[in-house]
C-alpha cells in the first residue's frame, strides 16, 4: 500500500492576529492510529485543521508527500485526507445511504450520476460501519451512536488514506464509544488508514493508541507511544492534575486513576 507522508513544519496559526499554535512541526505516523491529547483550549481542533487545509498557516507548512497543500487542487487533497468534525447536522430527512454518498464527491465529476464505483465505495464504507441494515432510515430517527456510525462511514466513502476524526466519541455512551473506537481499529488493521483521532478520554487513548501527540497552549509538548507519553509527569503537565498511572489488566496499556482532594478525606 502507498505511504502518505503528511508533515507539519514548525507551523503557526490562529484566527486574526493571534497564534493558536506557536510553532508546532508533526509527522504523522502512516497506516498508524495517532491520538491528539490535551486540555482544553490547547490546539487540537485547530490542528486538525489544518492539516485538512481549513485554516491555512500564518508561517510554516503542511506538506503532503512533501508538497505544500498549498499546492495541491482541493479535490486532489479530499481523495487522500478525510476530516470528521466535531458536531456534524444531517439535512432534515435525509436517508443514510444518500447521506454516505455524499462523501463521494471528490471523486465524481460536476452534475454526474453516481458510478458502480460509487455505489461499491458506498456499500463498503457501511458494511465497515455496520449500518447497512440502516441504508433506507432516515438519519434523524437514528440513536447516537448510529448517526455517529453514518458520519464515519460518510468519511469512509471518501476512500482517502488518511482520516481526521475530532472528538468521534463525544456524547457517547461508554458501550457506543467502545462499538466506535472498535470498528476504527478494524478500519485501521484491515485498510491501514492512517488514523488521527482528538480524544478527551486519557484511557481510551492509552488503549487504542499505536502513537500519541501531547498538546499544551498551542505547542507539541510531547510525542511517542502511550506508555512513553502516559506517565505521572506526563499528566500532570499535560492536565495539570495528580494521578496514579497502572497497567490496563486486559489491552496492558497505561490506565490513569485521577487523585482527587476527597481521596485523602475517604481515606481517613
Amino acid at each position: 500500500m502507498e505511504h502518505n507522508t503528511l508533515k507539519a513544519n514548525n507551523i503557526k496559526v490562529g484566527y486574526g492576529n493571534g497564534n493558536i499554535l506557536d510553532g508546532v512541526s508533526i509527522h504523522i505516523p502512516e497506516n498508524k492510529i495517532s491520538v491528539i491529547l490535551g486540555s482544553n483550549g490547547s490546539g487540537k481542533s485547530t490542528l486538525l485543521k489544518t492539516f485538512c487545509r481549513l485554516l491555512i498557516p500564518n508561517s510554516g507548512s503542511v506538506t503532503l508527500n512533501d508538497t505544500s497543500l498549498l499546492c495541491i487542487k482541493t479535490k486532489d487533497i479530499a481523495k487522500t485526507i478525510g476530516l470528521l468534525p466535531q458536531s456534524l447536522i444531517a439535512p432534515e430527512g435525509i436517508k443514510v445511504a444518500e447521506l454516505v454518498s455524499r462523501g463521494r464527491y471528490p471523486h465524481r465529476k460536476f452534475m454526474a450520476p453516481l458510478t458502480c464505483q460509487d455505489y461499491e465505495a458506498i456499500d463498503e464504507a457501511m458494511a465497515a460501519m455496520k449500518i447497512t441494515e440502516l441504508a433506507d432510515r432516515t438519519v434523524d430517527e437514528l440513536s447516537g451512536g448510529q448517526r455517529q456510525r453514518v458520519f464515519i462511514a460518510l468519511a469512509l466513502a471518501q476512500q482517502t488514506d488518511i482520516l481526521f476524526l475530532d472528538e468521534p466519541t463525544t456524547y457517547l455512551d461508554i458501550a457506543y464509544q467502545i462499538e466506535i473506537l472498535d470498528l476504527l481499529k478494524e478500519l485501521n488493521r484491515t485498510k491501514k488508514t492512517t488514523i488521527v483521532m482528538v480524544l478527551h478520554d486519557i484511557n481510551l487513548s492509552s488503549k487504542y493508541a499505536d502513537y500519541i501527540f501531547a498538546m499544551k497552549n498551542g505547542k507539541l509538548l510531547a510525542e511517542g507511544t502511550p506508555n512513553e507519553i502516559i506517565t505521572t509527569d506526563s499528566v500532570k503537565q499535560i492536565y495539570g492534575i495528580d494521578s496514579v498511572v497502572i497497567e490496563d489488566p486486559m489491552s496492558l496499556s497505561p490506565f490513569v486513576i485521577p487523585i482527587s482532594a476527597h481521596d485523602s478525606l475517604q481515606r481517613s
